[in-house]
């Protein structure tokens, strides 16, 4: 149901307005209207503008957005780790702070840089160790001398390799080796033995080829080079504590300042949203205005609670509510228990008009029995409340899933009912094993008695969305819109018994004096709603027509059903027929709830909504404190 607004004015002095916004974020219950137009008389415009901050607030909220860039920034250099919760109130120190954030910021940033450079250095140092150990092997080979030059490389195909080789050899005079090898990653890797003295123009030959060369710090450029994946390890394992110890640094100035630090950023977010609310004010010489919406039901409690914190200088009034203000009136919807899973299908439509009705208790009643009414089937009815219940049961967290799944049980519920009255257990199964009788019809046999029977749902939904759609008229003063409604409603009345006359010819002795009147009444709908009205009129029966989906679509199931059960039993045996069967019987299941699923909430939505509903309301949106993240504590 949509919940009764209050029309709120809210005046104090205006060094009480910081104050005051801070208590109404607080309670969470207050909706600011940013125009004055329809809170302020006309007469009084001229002694309320929009609320200005003065030159002191102005400094102070420029120093806060300050220092809240500046501990974000600070906050994004430090690695995010769970802290303990700081019970320190940052206003008294907020000056100690701003001195000290840009401090810690170089500081933090100094650390970001170092771990950085040494995280580049250790990934180098890792390549070349990776190269170096895959080379190992091949040095084995080699018999380590002075006069030998020794040089990694690595080839990007192995095509190239007899082409580097000839060139190797041609350059040398033959004086050259070349062994290759492959890593993980299915990279080539060489190593080239040569005399010293070809040590340049191999380095030439290996720049113009393009063929790169593994380099190494050059402190290790001298060293023997079985020795080097050694002296590589040694470089890395150093990089690596480096990395440790500047991390661990950081992390140990983390435990001692975030929660400091995560506490001013929270405050000063609230406080400059106290600001940023302040623009929704008014000011005359001396005192501040705050409009807007409540709900009536917290009206006496918020203005309790203004008196006893300001002492009475903070004053609560409810203004008269207009006809011109509903359309701004924010919409807040609630709705008792059984009712709430169904504003899942609510919230797919637009919000409704405050003067308009919740359609959450609409759907809560029709949807489930149109669902049954369309499955009908013991059977399914009983596993789909099974599948609800252990959603429910097992997803507890999972609150849409949660809300679908008491839909789904509801509708199971009416399933099984409509199943008693159909006499369905899994389609005629029921008949066949334990001779189930239909209470009512079965579907299968009696196709004109469901047609009947889907239409008089239709008309009676129809006609019950007239009658809300005359009310809602006369609540708005609109008459004319009410009368044509009245009228269409009065000719589907007409004509329904008119056309029950017409089939049961006796006792009906005022078949022709109904359709009399209905003569008579075209005209005075045509006079009220002018040359379209009767367009809308027809479009009234073809809403009632489109209620025959709900025969159609049932005895699509139910047949579905009885087919699935005689291709099992022409099987001639129990365990296939028992999986042909529930093959079918699953997929008709999988169909019985996604089609009355989205046939029932179109009856809704197009057919019976349209008749009373308007939307396009204003989401209500109360002043509230942000939620922040649950810090954890940490011994």
């Amino acid at each position: 149901m949509i919940i009764k607004m209050a029309k709120i004015e809210i005046v104090g002095p205006k060094d009480l307005l910081l104050d005051t916004l801070e208590l109404l974020r607080g309670k969470g219950v207050f909706h600011p209207e940013a125009d004055a137009r329809g809170f302020v008389r006309p007469e009084d415009e001229a002694w309320v503008k929009e609320l200005l901050l003065d030159q002191s607030a102005i400094g102070e909220k420029q120093f806060f957005v300050a220092l809240q860039e500046q501990i974000r920034q600070l906050l994004a250099c430090l690695p995010d780790l769970p802290s303990r919760t700081s019970y320190l109130p940052p206003l008294p120190i907020i000056d100690v702070l701003n001195e000290l954030v840009d401090k810690h910021l170089l500081a933090c940033r100094n650390w970001q840089q170092q771990c950085h450079a040494l995280r580049e250095e250790a990934d180098r140092l890792t390549g070349h160790l990776r190269f170096w150990r895959v080379l190992e092997p091949l040095v084995a080979d080699v018999v380590e001398h002075a006069r030998l030059a020794f040089f990694g490389v690595t080839i990007r195909n192995a095509d190239d390799i007899p082409k580097l080789r000839d060139l190797l050899e041609q350059q040398t005079e033959g004086r050259c080796r070349l062994s290759t090898t492959s890593i993980d990653d299915g990279s080539i890797v060489g190593l080239i033995t040569a005399d010293l003295n070809m040590e340049e123009r191999l380095r030439k030959l290996l720049f113009a080829e393009k063929v790169p060369e593994l380099d190494l710090p050059k402190e290790l450029a001298a060293l023997p080079f079985r020795d080097k994946p050694t002296a590589v390890q040694k470089l890395l394992d150093r990089v690596a504590a480096e990395l440790q110890e500047a991390r661990a640094e950081r992390e140990t100035f983390a435990h001692h300042w975030l929660p400091i630090y995560r506490q001013t950023l929270a405050w000063l977010d609230e406080r400059l949203s106290l600001y940023q609310a302040s623009a929704l004010a008014y000011e005359t010489r001396q005192c501040f205005l705050i409009n807007g919406w409540m709900p009536s039901e917290g009206v006496e409690e918020l203005r309790q609670v203004l008196a006893n914190v300001f002492a009475g200088r903070v004053v609560l009034s409810v203004l008269e509510l207009h006809q011109e203000d509903y359309d701004r009136v924010p919409v807040l919807l609630r709705n008792p228990l059984y009712f709430k899973p169904f504003e899942l299908f609510a919230r797919l439509l637009p919000l409704p008009k405050y003067s308009s009705y919740d359609p959450t208790p609409f759907l809560g009643l029709f949807f489930p029995l149109l669902f049954g009414m369309i499955l009908g089937d013991i059977g399914y009815g009983l596993l789909l409340g099974v599948l609800a219940g252990l959603v429910i049961r097992f997803c507890p967290q999972r609150e849409t899933l949660v809300d679908a799944a008491r839909i789904l049980g509801v509708s199971a519920a009416y399933a099984v009912l409509f199943g008693l009255f159909y006499g369905e257990l899994f389609g005629n199964l029921g008949e066949q094993l334990f001779h189930l009788q239909p209470i009512w019809q079965e579907r299968s046999r009696a196709v004109v008695p469901m047609i009947t029977f889907a239409i008089s749902v239709g008309t009676a939904h129809i006609l019950l969305g007239l009658l809300l759609g005359i009310h809602y008229d006369f609540k708005r003063h609109l008459r004319r819109e009410a009368f044509v409604k009245l009228i269409n409603l009065l000719l589907i009345c007409l004509c329904g018994i008119w056309l029950v006359g017409f089939l049961f010819p006796f006792p009906w002795q005022l078949t022709w004096p109904l359709l009399l009147a209905v003569l008579l009444l075209l005209p005075v709908l045509i006079i009220a709603g002018g040359l379209l009205a009767p367009l809308e009129l027809l479009k009234s029966f073809g809403n009632i027509i489109s209620y025959v989906r709900i025969m159609a679509i049932g005895l699509c199931s139910v047949l579905l059903a009885q087919v699935a059960n005689q291709l099992g039993g022409m099987t001639g045996d129990l365990v296939a027929g028992f999986l042909v069967a529930g093959v079918l019987h699953f997929f008709n299941l999988i169909l019985g709830v996604f089609a009355p699923t989205v046939h029932a909430l179109r009856l809704h939505y197009v057919e019976f909504f349209s008749k009373f509903l308007e939307f396009g309301g204003r989401r209500y949106q109360p002043l509230e404190k942000n939620h922040q993240t649950t810090v954890t504590h940490s011994k």
